[in-house]
């Protein structure tokens, strides 16, 4: 573990404004939580440092840091379907992390599942890049900041005395005006993919994935640990999934664990 991830850590809890005595004493326990894990950690100790840290998921404190170490402390335990899970999550919070990053790639590579598709267009894949550079959280911010900046330039467009002024002010604002669009597009984009295409990681080590939502209905393939699937609905304990090639069926909801 990276000395880094302690640090963002202690930021996602001192950057809240001070509350009440008891929120302070919150925030330090959570702090005492990730310390002790890391310390089991650095000791091999990989089920306690997991244990520590999800206390401090259970405490209801997201962090990305915290995600990023339960990944690694169940990949250090075989446990690779969880590893992938929490990487995954971290990724959502740190989308231009190099090293969870590279963990996911060297873990999808130990995946048995291999499910041949034909790869996007080079534009596609560039784009896909794109959108994944800023989580909601950033790009909303980025699109109220353009939005903003565009209506102060067409305001000075049309109160600038001299026409040259006016003129470059109001071509500013356009161009910050189509920039906002393309911003706009993509959070919407962002917050659709998050609530209504729901994805998961399969997290048991082999898996059948059955015809109807019960153990009755027959088997019509079969999915391991680590693979991520499309989330469609649950009923009576069991999801309808999805693979990217159009496999579709139904597995216990104990058996993925929902991004």
């Amino acid at each position: 573990m990276k000395k880094a991830i302690f640090s963002l850590f202690l930021w996602s809890l001192l950057l809240p404004a001070l509350g009440s005595c008891s929120a302070a004493q919150d925030r330090e326990t959570l702090a005492k939580l990730f310390a002790q894990g890391n310390s089991e950690y650095q000791q091999q100790n990989y089920a306690a440092a997991e244990r520590y840290y999800s206390q401090i998921l259970n405490a209801g404190m997201e962090s990305g840091a915290v995600y990023y170490n339960l990944g690694d402390a169940c990949f250090k335990q075989k446990k690779l379907g969880e590893a992938i899970y929490y990487w995954e999550k971290s990724r959502q919070r740190f989308p231009s992390d190099r090293d969870t990053r590279e963990n996911l790639e060297l873990a999808n590579l130990m995946i048995v599942d291999r499910i041949e598709m034909h790869p996007d267009p080079l534009p596609m894949r560039v784009l896909s890049a794109l959108l994944q550079l800023l989580t909601i959280f950033q790009e909303s911010r980025v699109v109220l900041g353009l939005f903003i900046l565009a209506n102060v330039l067409f305001s000075l467009s049309l109160l600038a005395k001299n026409s040259r002024n006016s003129f470059r002010a109001l071509i500013a604002s356009l161009v910050i005006a189509c920039v906002f669009v393309i911003f706009g597009c993509s959070l919407c984009w962002k917050i659709y993919d998050r609530d209504y295409r729901k994805k998961g990681i399969v997290v048991e080590q082999k898996a059948d994935v059955r015809s109807g939502p019960g153990s009755e209905n027959i088997t019509v393939f079969t999915v391991h640990e680590g693979i991520k699937v499309r989330v469609h609905e649950a009923t009576n304990g069991w999801y309808q999934i999805s693979l990217p090639n159009g496999w579709n069926g139904w597995l216990p909801q104990r058996y993925v664990r929902v991004l």
